[in-house]
Order: structure tokens, then sequence, then C-alpha cells
């Protein structure tokens, strides 16, 4: 796990996918601690509850932490996810997945478009999807904004 910016608010977000801060500016005015995930999974050295992001392929991974880590994690954000080509081994099930989730996915993305989105939502149980109309898969940085409402609603510097 790698620190990417350090917040004033008892908040963290956990991101998987990225080992940069896709808006610094934003992710500072929320106040927030942004850790960037590095695949080891180490115990997260924090009290407070934890909100975790999964861009493309990654989200499997934020899915994952999240079901080993529910009394941590409360809120989960999917950006342009796949489906998996084994939901078999995934290693956990879906239902498992107990955190709010939002699911963000670009009306534009050859790769997973409104399909996808609309999987994940259908077994994922407490989600919502939203689409953004010109989006592609490369969605990260232009929904940023949107993660960290969803996954710090009542942070702001």
């Amino acid at each position: 796990m790698r620190l990417l910016a350090e917040g004033t608010m008892d908040r963290v977000v956990m991101l998987f996918g990225s080992g940069t801060d896709p808006d610094p500016e934003l992710t500072w005015a929320r106040g927030v601690t942004l850790v960037a995930d590095d695949g080891t999974y180490p115990e997260l050295d924090h009290a407070g509850l934890v909100g975790v992001v999964g861009s493309s392929i990654a989200g499997l991974d934020a899915l994952a932490f999240a079901t080993r880590h529910p009394g941590l994690v409360d809120r989960v954000v999917l950006v342009a996810t796949p489906i998996p080509e084994d939901e078999g081994g995934l290693g956990f099930e879906l239902s498992e997945v107990t955190a709010k989730t939002l699911l963000l996915f670009g009306a534009k993305d050859p790769l997973t478009g409104s399909r996808h989105g609309t999987w994940w939502q259908k077994r994922l149980l407490n989600a919502r999807l939203e689409m953004s109309p010109q989006g592609g898969h490369d969605l990260l940085l232009a929904v940023w904004k949107r993660v960290l409402s969803h996954l710090a609603p009542h942070c702001k510097r």
C-alpha cells in the first residue's frame, strides 16, 4: 500500500488499479487520505471506515478487499469493471459484497459499456449504476469527483 495523499478527515479511500492520484486538487479538497493498493492486501492501520474504488479489471481486487473486510469497508465504486470471465473463480461470492456500491461506466466504452454495468447491478445487492454518456473505458479521471462524493460523502476541508 502506498500513500498518495494525506488527509485531514478521518476517512481513507483505497484505490485499486492506479498508482497515482487521478486529481490531486479534488482529493485535497475532500480532505481524505488516499492510498494505492500494490497487490499485497496489507492490513490497513485505520480505525475508521474505508471506501474502496477499483478501475477496470482492478475492480475485482476492490471487491475482494471489501468482502475480506466487511466491517471496515462501507462503500465501493467500480469504474468500467468488466464482467469476470469465471464468476466461480473470484474467490468470493458477489452476495458477500455488503457495502453501498456505485457502478460508473462509459456509454462509449467498447470494452465494458452498459452491458457490463447492468450485469454488475443485477448481481450486487446494494448497487447503483450511473452511465457517463460521453465516457470511454479510461473513465477514472472524468468521474473522480463523483467517486469521492460517493466514498467520502461528508468530507470536505
